[in-house]
């Protein structure tokens, strides 16, 4: 009831008021007209009753008819009435709460911290040239988008936050402390193997070399040690390993290719569809999603000036391009010869720069639905690699004599 009264004071009601002595007569001529009436009472000048005003209007001819008159007209719609006289006052507290809105939820600029204003000017432009540009809204900043970005842009970042405070985007970096990559002449180092691979040959110009022309060796296994024979004494000294090793290296390969194959070709039949976007959600407002059976889809951001930046709202175009799928044979000199470009194009990516092929062995075989190509290739590369070596601390040289003793 309570719902039903709030309701009702909402769209309006009118308070009708019967003096007829007749009144009974008059409410069933009412009622009959399926006419809601509700709160019937009696008072001294008669009945008194209320309808809605959806009603009186629907039915005003009758309640004319009737002669009735209201009494009171009460209700947010007959508040609502009055004020259409001052459309510019309504306007305006419009406009004010929108504004008031929209400046509440905008961020005008960006502060860096942790770094110095060079680099905080590249961050700026970074932002700017992505799209990311002050005055904005809180709901088209995506934090998380603006950190990815960042460390994508600028590798010598450690780490970055972005987070909104008030009406700033504040961005803390850190940037890496710079370390040098390259072993320097004088680290003392070692060269291990990369690769399974057979000894073929070996150029050292310093360190100790462990293997033979001829020898498995596989990876991880030290190839060239750190640690020679000082000449003056019996002690042994760690120096920077230097040299090239050459081992023969074999690859297997196992590629295959169909005998029929799927192919798309455009038609010219296209189809548009417009969304407005809100708060990095699309609705769609124009066009079909998926009109075509096959299809290629593209869209593109349309930005109203100045408006996206505020309010964060833009519009979407999108469009589909319809596409026909057909069938193609592949003939077997074709299937061939893409199938040794795969496998040479992997065994580049596989071997060294300076790795030359020694011998190649292919079998093709085929069956109802694919040819096949199993290929094995011998190469000569440089399988050797530096890594830098430490020195035993006598106290943790002592500790492992230990252990050795007790074990």
């Amino acid at each position: 009831m309570i719902t039903f009264k709030l309701w009702n004071l909402i769209r309006g009601y009118v308070i009708i008021n019967i003096t007829d002595t007749n009144y009974e007569k008059t409410i069933n001529v009412l009622q009959r007209n399926k006419i809601n009436l509700w709160d019937i009472e009696k008072n001294d000048n008669g009945v008194s009753f209320k309808i809605s005003n959806d009603d009186y209007k629907k039915y005003y001819k009758i309640i004319r008819d009737i002669k009735l008159e209201p009494t009171k007209k009460t209700g947010l719609s007959f508040k609502l009435k009055k004020l259409e006289l001052r459309k510019g006052f309504i306007i305006g507290i419009i406009v004010l709460i929108i504004s008031f809105f929209m400046f509440s939820n905008l961020v005008w600029n960006i502060e860096v911290v942790g770094t110095n204003q060079i680099v905080s000017r590249n961050i700026k432009d970074t932002l700017s040239k992505n799209g990311i540009k002050m005055p904005s809204t809180i709901s088209n900043l995506n934090e998380k988008h603006i950190e990815t970005l960042l460390h994508k842009e600028f590798a010598s970042f450690k780490f970055v936050e972005a987070y909104v405070e008030g009406s700033k985007l504040i961005i803390f970096v850190k940037e890496k402390e710079l370390e040098s990559s390259v072993i320097k002449e004088n680290t003392p180092s070692s060269i291990i193997s990369t690769k399974n691979a057979i000894i073929n040959k070996a150029i050292v110009k310093n360190g100790q070399l462990v293997v033979r022309v001829g020898d498995v060796v596989y990876k991880g296994q030290t190839l060239v040690m750190g640690i020679v024979k000082n000449k003056n004494s019996d002690d042994f000294m760690m120096v920077p390993s230097e040299g090239t090793i050459y081992g023969k290296t074999y690859y297997n390969f196992e590629i295959k290719e169909e005998k029929i194959r799927n192919i798309t070709k455009s038609t010219d039949n296209t189809k548009n569809i417009y969304y407005i976007k809100l708060s990095d959600k699309k609705h769609k407002i124009i066009g079909d999603i998926k009109p075509f059976k096959n299809y290629n889809y593209s869209e593109r951001a349309i930005k109203i000036p100045i408006l996206s930046n505020i309010t964060g709202i833009s519009f979407v175009k999108g469009k589909f391009f319809e596409e026909k799928i057909s069938q193609i044979e592949i003939d077997e000199n074709s299937a061939k010869n893409k199938m040794k470009i795969n496998l040479y194009d992997n065994l580049i990516k596989m071997c060294g720069k300076d790795a030359k092929t020694l011998s190649t062995s292919f079998n093709y075989q085929k069956d109802e639905k694919y040819y096949y190509l199993n290929a094995q290739i011998e190469v000569i590369e440089d399988i050797g690699e530096s890594i830098k070596i430490y020195p035993i601390e006598e106290n943790e040289e002592m500790d492992n004599n230990a252990e050795i003793k007790e074990d």
